[in-house]
C-alpha cells in the first residue's frame, strides 16, 4: 500500500484536514438547500399546484446535479 511509508503523524494530520474539508462542504451544501427550502416555504402559494411546481423545480435541480456527479464525478 502507498501509505505504508508515510509518517503516522503526517497521515493523521492529512486525515484530519480531509475530514474538516468534508464537514465544511457538507455544511455549505446543507445551508444552501435549507435556504432554498425556506424560500419555497415563505412564498405565498395560492394553490397546491404552485407549491408542487416549486418543489418539482428543486427536485429537478437535485437530480441534474446528481447525474453530473455520477457521470463526471469522483
Amino acid at each position: 500500500m502507498i501509505l505504508e511509508g508515510i509518517d503516522p503523524k503526517i497521515l493523521n494530520k492529512l486525515k484530519e484536514k480531509v475530514q474538516k474539508e468534508l464537514i465544511q462542504k457538507e455544511k455549505e451544501t446543507l445551508e444552501y438547500w435549507m435556504n432554498e427550502l425556506i424560500k419555497v416555504y415563505q412564498k405565498n402559494h395560492q394553490t397546491l399546484a404552485e407549491f408542487k411546481a416549486d418543489i418539482r423545480k428543486y427536485i429537478d435541480k437535485m437530480k441534474n446535479r446528481l447525474e453530473v456527479i455520477k457521470t463526471k464525478g469522483f
